[in-house]
């Protein structure tokens, strides 16, 4: 287990390397994959926790750390947005390799939002009580959009929940609007389908 959890941290190291020393159109990468990660190592740590039935406070602490974080991986999806920087013909052979590097980091990124979800839901809801994992779910993915839409609209970034709680909630006031809405309705919906299937997939690799 730890061995696999130091393989993953290993080719993150390495794309991030690739994207550093290689010019492409999106460095932003590094930054974003960064972040993707931390709900993924915090989701691990808290599972750690769980086993052990050790430090109940910290593990709660985290969960809410967590769940700040979580919305940096799953935002990782509106990164295709910057396609449009190389176009979308896929005709030369440098499309070819930024559009590899960009789905490469999204599908990353996800995929670490998906995990860390999955580990939680496992902690929090067990395995023999879907519809509390179907609940926990339906809420994550609609708070998780709103807080991605905070972040590529507004550009919040999730620390300022702590050090400009002011400026966020003044923000949040204001972005609450038709745009809004619909955006939390589509990428609510877009998460909520990817962790249920995800969840289902999960479970026929175990059973």
């Amino acid at each position: 287990m730890k061995k696999d959890i130091l393989r993953v941290h290993l080719v993150v190291l390495s794309l991030l390397l690739v994207i550093w020393l290689v010019p492409t159109n999106y460095n932003f990468l590094i930054w974003n994959l960064f972040l993707a990660l931390i709900p993924f190592d915090l989701a691990l740590t808290i599972r750690y926790l769980s086993v052990k039935k050790k430090l109940l406070f910290v593990k709660c602490g985290l969960t809410i750390v967590w769940l700040v974080f979580f919305p940096n991986a799953m935002y990782m999806v509106t990164d295709f947005s910057h396609l449009s920087s190389i176009g979308t013909g896929l005709m030369t052979e440098m499309q070819f390799f930024n559009y590899a590097i960009l789905a490469v980091g999204v599908l990353m990124g996800l995929l670490f939002g998906l995990s860390s979800a999955h580990i939680i839901g496992r902690v929090y809801c067990g395995t023999r009580l879907p519809v509390w994992t179907l609940l926990f779910y339906i809420v994550l993915s609609f708070v998780s959009a709103y807080g991605i839409y905070l972040g590529r609209f507004l550009r919040i970034n999730s620390w300022e929940l702590v050090s400009a709680p002011h400026k966020v909630f003044t923000l949040f006031l204001t972005s609450l609007s038709t745009h809004s809405l619909v955006f939390v309705i589509s990428f609510g919906s877009l998460q909520f389908a990817l962790l249920v299937l995800y969840h289902m997939i999960r479970r026929i690799n175990t059973d």
